[in-house]
This record gives structure tokens, C-alpha cells and sequence, in this order.
């Protein structure tokens, strides 16, 4: 496209871009100046801009006093607390000190008592210890005398126990004797005691106990011999020997029996008896307390 050139009066070749270029120029140079004159339309007017701003102002005064009036009623409550923290102090050291004068009365009574108590237990200990020591005084006296008693019982017991010496041995020489005799043997050899009667030949118990009874008898060649042992009249012991050569045979018997004080124990004959007896043959009749 050409383009004329009026002061000229030439034609040049046709620019677009320059065109729109100039177009855009001349709207710009008509919209900046409408602008920047106080508009007309409710959008581009300076008080509306104001309104808003105004009722912005008030919103925000609105709030702040709505704020203010809060933290006011906050800081009476905030206030109210404090108050009662203070009542509440008060009364706690009101408690704490009502409990700090008790506790000092408390530890004035507990420091009386245990001096007190220190002072009672100390005079009950020395009074214990008094009858204590006084005590064991009596218990040794008494510990003595029973020991001497105790000593004394023992040496009774021991007496008591002990077996005395109840013991005898008699014989006789060679003799003829009918049955149903009672033999005395009048040869004493030993009589610990003296109970022995070598007038009757009978012993006599003084002491109750067992005893234990002999009898050696030795026969006469061809002939016979029996002898029994006899208590109260009661046989005990019973024996008898028939000799038929020339010998002079001898012969034994023995018997336990328990025997009373005062019972009698002696030896008799049993049949017509016919006794030896020399130095190397004895016709005896012995006895012994064995136990008590």
C-alpha cells in the first residue's frame, strides 16, 4: 500500500507497524485525560474511595472498642483473681502459721515427753536393776542352800542305795541228826551285821532285800543225808544225798528269796541225816544281802 506525502506531495510505501503504533498513541492520549478529570461514573469517584475508607475506619473502631471492652472485662476478672489469690495467700499463711505454732507445741510436748519418758524409764531401770541385783542376791543364797541340800539328799540317797554289808558263815562238826531237825551251825566264821543266831542257828533280816542262802553239806560214808532251806517254815531250796561207798561226798545248794525285816531263814533236816565234816570238809550254812 503507497502513503502520500502531503507536504511533498510524494507517495512512500505504506508502514503497518508504525499504523497500529499511532493508533495506540492517540487512544492512550484520549483515556489519560478522561481519567484524570473527577469522574462522573460511581466507580472511578473520589467519594466512594472515601466512604469505603471511612466505613473501614469505623469497622476497625467498632472492633478495637469491642477489643478494649474485653480486655477490660478480662482485666476485672484478671483483677478479681488476683484479689482472691491474695485472700487465698492470706488464708494459707494464716494456716501456715496456725500449723508452724502447732508444730512448735507439738515438738515442745514430744521433747516433755520424751524426758519424761527418758526420766520414768531411767528411775524403772535403776529400780529393776535394784531388784534385779537384790534378786539374784536371793536366787544365789537360795542357790546355795539348795545346792547343800541337793548335796545333802544326794549323800542320803547314795546312803540309802547303798547295800549294806548284811553277810554271815557258820558250820558245824560231823554230827547224827533226826528228820524234821533244825540244825544249828555254832561255828561262827563270820556274822557282818549279826544276824546270825548261833544259839537257834537262825538268821533274822534286818534290812528288807534279796538274799542269797548256801548250804555245803558233806555225808558220812554209807549213809544218807537231807537238808532243806526253810523261810518263815517255808521250803526254799531242798536237797538230799545217798552215799554208797566210803567216800565222804559233799554237796551244795543255794536259793535267792526276798526276806522282810524280821523274817527268819535257818536249815533243817529232811530224813535222818548222818553230817561230815574235818578240816578239808565243811558242813556250813551261809547268806548275803544281795540287794536292797
Amino acid at each position: 500500500m503507497r502513503q502520500y506525502d502531503n507536504d511533498n506531495a510524494t507517495v512512500r510505501p505504506y508502514d503497518g507497524d508504525s499504523a497500529i503504533r499511532k493508533c495506540l498513541y492517540l487512544l492512550l492520549s484520549v483515556i489519560v485525560p478522561t481519567c484524570a478529570r473527577e469522574p462522573s461514573s460511581p466507580i472511578c469517584s473520589k467519594y466512594d474511595y472515601e466512604e469505603r475508607l471511612l466505613e473501614r475506619v469505623l469497622r476497625n473502631e467498632f472492633a478495637l472498642e469491642t477489643t478494649l471492652n474485653e480486655i477490660l472485662k478480662t482485666n476485672a476478672k484478671v483483677v478479681d483473681a488476683l484479689k482472691q489469690l491474695e485472700d487465698e495467700k492470706g488464708k494459707v499463711e494464716s494456716t501456715l502459721a496456725v500449723m508452724e505454732k502447732k508444730q512448735i507445741e507439738m515438738e515442745s510436748r514430744l521433747s516433755d515427753f520424751i524426758n519424761n519418758a527418758s526420766n520414768n524409764m531411767n528411775s524403772q531401770l535403776a529400780a529393776n536393776v535394784v531388784s534385779m541385783v537384790k534378786a539374784a542376791s536371793e536366787i544365789k543364797a537360795n542357790a546355795s542352800v539348795t545346792v547343800q541340800q541337793l548335796v545333802n539328799d544326794v549323800r542320803i540317797i547314795k546312803d540309802q542305795l547303798k547295800v549294806p554289808t548284811i553277810y554271815f558263815r557258820a558250820r558245824i562238826s560231823s554230827t547224827d541228826l533226826s528228820g524234821g531237825h533244825d540244825i544249828v551251825f555254832r561255828t561262827v566264821e563270820v556274822n557282818e551285821g549279826q544276824g546270825y543266831d548261833p544259839s537257834t542257828g537262825k538268821f533274822t533280816a534286818s534290812i528288807p532285800g534279796m538274799y542269797l542262802f548256801s548250804v555245803q553239806y558233806c555225808v558220812i560214808q554209807n549213809n544218807n543225808a537231807g537238808l532243806e532251806i526253810v523261810h518263815q517254815g517255808k521250803t526254799l531250796q531242798r536237797s538230799q544225798n545217798y552215799v554208797r561207798s566210803d567216800d565222804y561226798p559233799c554237796v551244795t545248794m543255794q536259793v535267792s528269796a526276798p526276806v522282810a525285816t524280821g523274817h527268819q531263814v535257818w536249815v533243817r533236816t529232811t530224813l535222818a541225816s548222818k553230817l561230815y565234816a574235818d578240816t578239808n570238809a565243811f558242813t556250813l550254812f551261809s547268806g548275803t544281802l544281795i540287794h536292797v
